[in-house]
């Protein structure tokens, strides 16, 4: 009898021992996931570039595999949205324009408002109807943005008009497009005024660069303004139910594309043109279906350049889109990362030093072809602000920086 006592007794603290031991390996896994610090990366709107290359970043297996964070991506407006969003520390790092920081940096950004122009239409309506609900909580953020840092720099992206093709010159200045639907030829900015233009969704980059160059031209209040994103305003363009959409992004960008008819590109992140059923037809026309318009002898000749020093004329060149054999003049920016000024210099720091190795660099190229020309030779550039501490830090480590 008092055998079997010690024997239960015994069993009894074995148990006890095995549990404590299996509670304590948890805690320790529970404790190493706690320790990882969570880093959200703001993207953009779908139809862009900014959402495919924070994509491509968080992906890319180097960064997957950090022990000390890890990397979430959530999507936004855009390069304002970004500003603000980092500034409150929503998001801990983002994309955004370093023209854009700038401005924002300096107080140059208005307080946050909302342009409620939509399309006209109750298809796309319906679509662009959420475009402000992630960024309405920002109506009462401050206008000088002081705790957004640079980190690196990424790519260039450039101005572009979308215009109707004129295939077909009728005697009352219209056209005929590949669609068989009347549309007035629009050779230039100027002509713009009175007609329907999507100039990108509020609190996106697109938005603010259409914003700064059509009232640097006076043309801002004289056009019939429809602040949505890339994609609906493809669709809308599509319908004809615009004149004109403005885009600033990365070559080629995939809204565009689709547009254009261009099914020799692979455009996989941005098929189907998300929560809406009907496709833009993708078929490939040897005329084309859109011409851009030139913007580089505008910006030029009206001192937009001189006034807003950080863009830089570009060439957008022919063939870029299907039907779009000839170059076209036009203007620039450095998408850039950034990082709240109190995420840790450390991580910061081992970020940097994940993404410039070789391996991650390939991988990143692969993933999105407009970070091919990410090195360390091009690491800073473009970028007009102050450095976040760890960025400062693996520069000068490098030798980019003194």
């Amino acid at each position: 009898m008092k055998l079997d006592y010690i024997k239960i007794n015994c069993f009894i603290v074995s148990l006890f021992l095995m549990t404590f031991v299996s509670s304590s390996n948890s805690s320790a896994k529970d404790s190493n996931v706690i320790s990882k610090e969570k880093i959200v990366l703001g993207g953009g709107p779908s139809g862009g570039t900014f959402q495919t290359v924070a994509n491509a970043i968080s992906s890319s297996k180097p960064i997957k595999d950090a022990t000390d964070f890890k990397v979430q991506v959530q999507s936004s407006e855009g390069s304002i949205e970004n500003i603000k969003k980092v500034d409150l520390a929503s998001f801990q790092m983002a994309i955004v324009y370093a023209g854009d920081l700038w401005r924002g940096i300096n107080g140059k950004i208005d307080s946050y408002t909302q342009d409620s122009s939509s399309v006209n239409s109750s298809s796309a309506t319906n679509l662009s109807s959420s475009n402000f609900s992630a960024s309405s909580n920002l109506a009462n953020s401050p206008t000088t943005y002081k705790k957004v840092m640079a980190v690196a720099s990424l790519y260039t992206a450039s101005a572009q008009l979308v215009v109707h093709a004129g295939l077909e010159t009728k005697s009352d200045n219209t056209a005929i497009n590949a669609n068989s639907t009347k549309n007035e030829v629009i050779k230039s900015v100027k002509e713009l005024e009175g007609k329907r233009v999507g100039v990108g969704n509020s609190g996106s980059g697109s938005y603010s660069s259409c914003e700064l160059f059509f009232t640097h031209l006076g043309l801002w209040d004289k056009i019939e303004r429809r602040a949505i994103g890339y994609n609906d305003a493809a669709r809308a363009f599509k319908n004809n139910e615009l004149d004109a959409f403005w885009v600033f992004s990365a070559l080629p960008c995939p809204a565009v594309a689709m547009v254009a008819g261009d099914k020799n590109k692979d455009f996989e992140h941005n098929k189907g043109f998300e929560n809406n059923g009907s496709e833009i037809n993708s078929s490939n026309n040897s005329k084309g279906l859109i011409e851009i318009v030139n913007l580089g002898d505008d910006a030029y000749k009206s001192g937009f350049l001189k006034e807003f020093p950080w863009f830089a004329t570009t060439m957008i060149k022919g063939g870029t889109y299907n039907g779009v054999d000839k170059g076209t003049l036009s203007f620039q920016d450095y998408a850039i990362l950034v990082a709240n000024s109190d995420l840790s210099s450390d991580v910061v720091y081992q970020m940097l030093s994940i993404i410039y190795t070789d391996d991650a660099l390939n991988q990143l190229s692969q993933q999105n072809t407009n970070l091919k020309e990410m090195s360390f030779e091009t690491g800073i550039i473009g970028i007009i602000t102050p450095l976040h501490s760890g960025a400062e830090r693996f520069w000068k480590e490098k030798g980019i920086i003194k």
